[in-house]
């Protein structure tokens, strides 16, 4: 059969039974079973729509009003009643114990209360005026802090008082030679105690202020600074690696004239004695130590004694007495030597007066 023009544009092709065509818009099309609809019918859309959570929960309007009249049924027990509704809303706030009502930042206010101790508070708020101790009283609460250690000796109450002057300090953004003589203090009495946690917290802090005043000029770094560099220097030898590395950096990172400072000499002389391997001239200084120094060496003086002792029994023989070992190993007291000999499984002979080198050797 021949087509007109007009009957090929107008003559829809023929379609395969069962076969879906593209839904006009605006309508929803579905395949029907029924000859009168023809083969495709338009679907209302449904109105109410319950809508369901990830979790599976009706989130719908009229859900939400049903749980919220829930609470109000007299028919549940008030105890079985877990809702803030007609409570009067949530709880006041517990008192605050922080000092202040927003995020804090050093060196952004002036203080002015006169109390010369306070609680040490961790801040997540900006701090009231009238919480924070001036640089005036802060130096006479300095005062007061030494005064009481050296009366009591309570190390709890100087350690929360020096970290609230502190606190204080960095607050009004004071610099100089008061806040590092809150930190050198603490870093004193932390080295009595043998607490090496807060020695190395201290000692970070204060490096950083001594780096800060060197930085900017007309800012005077503390007149101790040689000293808590050398103790710094010790601070590094506590790690039996990279000895030499952090003694190397100690000394880049200071001035010529710190340098040449008795106690970073020592500090310098210390790490050379270790990483030669040289006993004898790292326990004559260990005897010689200026200032605290000594107390930094005792950190670490029990490991270069078991690197000694295993050093002494290989090399000495036929035995080693107590007596020789109290003096080669710098210990205070005889029964000391014996114990360390004894816990690091030396052979000792029945008298107890030597070491049987020969039998310790591939024990210590």
């Amino acid at each position: 059969r021949m087509y007109s023009a007009h009957e090929q544009h107008t003559e829809t092709p023929a379609k395969r039974v069962g076969e879906e065509v593209p839904a006009q818009r605006g309508k929803t099309v579905r395949l029907t079973l029924n000859p009168n609809a023809g083969p495709f019918a338009a679907v209302t859309p449904v109105s109410k729509v319950v809508k369901l959570s990830t979790t599976g929960v009706d989130n719908s309007p009229e859900a939400w009003a049903d749980r919220t009249n829930r609470f109000e049924d007299p028919a549940v027990p008030k105890s079985t009643r877990v809702s803030l509704k007609n409570t009067g809303g949530p709880p006041a706030p517990a008192p605050k114990t922080q000092l202040g009502l927003c995020g804090a930042r050093a060196g952004s206010m002036r203080g002015t209360s006169t109390s010369l101790e306070r609680p040490y508070l961790r801040l997540h708020f900006i701090p009231e005026a009238s919480s924070v101790r001036p640089p005036e009283f802060l130096v006479l609460a300095l005062a007061l802090v030494k005064k009481k250690w050296v009366a009591n000796a309570d190390y709890v109450h100087a350690s929360e008082q020096l970290m609230t002057i502190q606190q204080d300090c960095k607050l009004q953004g004071v610099a100089g030679p008061l806040i590092c003589d809150a930190y050198e203090t603490q870093i004193r009495i932390a080295l009595e105690r043998a607490d090496l946690g807060e020695f190395s917290r201290c000692l970070s802090a204060l490096q950083e202020i001594y780096h800060a005043a060197s930085v900017k000029k007309g800012v005077q770094a503390s007149p101790n600074k040689a000293e808590f560099v050398s103790y710094r220097m010790l601070y590094g030898m506590i790690q039996e690696r990279d000895v030499l590395e952090n003694v190397t950096l100690g000394l880049r990172s200071i001035s010529l004239e710190t340098r040449e400072h008795e106690d970073v000499i020592f500090a310098s002389n210390v790490g050379k004695a270790l990483v030669s391997n040289d006993y004898c001239s790292f326990f004559r200084l260990y005897t010689k130590a200026p200032k605290m120094a000594g107390f930094v060496m005792d950190f670490f003086v029990d490991r270069v004694r078991l690197s000694a002792l295993q050093t002494y029994v290989k090399s000495m023989g036929p035995e080693i007495t107590i007596d020789d070992l109290k003096a080669l190993l710098c210990f205070e007291k005889r029964k000391e030597a014996f114990r360390f000999a004894r816990d690091n499984r030396c052979v000792i002979s029945a008298d107890k007066r030597s070491i049987d080198c020969k039998a310790s050797a591939g024990l210590v």
